[in-house]
C-alpha cells in the first residue's frame, strides 16, 4: 500500500481502544502462530489459549484506563498504529508497551515513527532511559528492527522456557 497522506500522530484517547484492540489481534497474528510452532499445540492451547481475546483485551483496558500512556497514529482519518508506555516512578525510564500497526500499513515506517515520536515525549518528561521487550523468534524480527533503527541499543539475552509438569 502506497502512503498518500502524511501520517499524523497524535495522542490516543478512550474512543480509539476498540480500533487499537483490532489492530493489535491483526498484528499479532504472525507472532503467535511462531510461538504455537515453537510450543507446539498442545502447550501452546495450555498457555495461550484465546490469546486473540486476551490481547485484544489488555490493549482495550489500557486506552479505556490509561490514554494518557498511549499515542496513535492516524492515516486519512482512521487508525493505523498505536503505542503504549509506563513511566517508571521515581526514576526517569519509560517503557513501550504494547504497540502495533495494522498489516496493510507496516513496512512504511508508521512503527518507528510512532516510536520515535515517544521519545519524544519522553524526553519532554524528564526520562533519560527508555526500554521495549521484545521477542526473538522470527515473527518479531521486524519489532526487533524497528526498535534498532529508533535508537534502542544494548539489550540483555533472555529467554522463556516452558515445560509441562508430570507427576512424580
Amino acid at each position: 500500500m502506497s502512503v498518500s497522506a502524511e501520517p499524523v500522530i497524535r495522542p490516543a484517547g478512550p474512543e480509539d481502544a476498540e480500533r487499537c484492540g483490532e489492530i493489535a489481534v491483526e498484528a499479532w497474528r504472525p507472532i503467535f502462530a511462531s510461538w504455537r510452532e515453537l510450543l507446539g499445540e498442545e502447550l501452546f492451547e495450555a498457555v495461550y489459549g484465546d490469546w486473540e481475546a486476551v490481547k485484544r483485551g489488555q490493549v482495550v483496558e489500557f486506552l479505556t484506563k490509561w490514554p494518557q500512556m498511549a499515542i496513535v497514529t492516524e492515516l486519512e482519518d482512521r487508525v493505523v498504529g498505536f503505542l503504549t508506555y509506563h513511566l517508571w516512578p521515581d526514576k526517569p525510564v519509560a517503557e513501550i508497551g504494547n504497540n502495533a500497526v495494522a498489516p496493510g500499513h507496516q513496512g512504511l515506517g508508521i512503527g518507528t515513527r510512532q516510536v520515535r515520536h515517544a521519545m519524544g515525549l519522553f524526553r519532554e518528561r524528564g526520562v533519560t532511559v527508555a526500554t521495549v521487550m521484545t521477542g526473538l523468534d522470527d515473527g518479531h524480527s521486524p519489532a526487533r528492527c524497528m526498535y534498532v533503527n529508533s535508537g534502542f541499543g544494548p539489550s540483555l539475552p533472555m529467554i522463556r522456557y516452558f515445560g509441562e509438569v508430570q507427576g512424580p
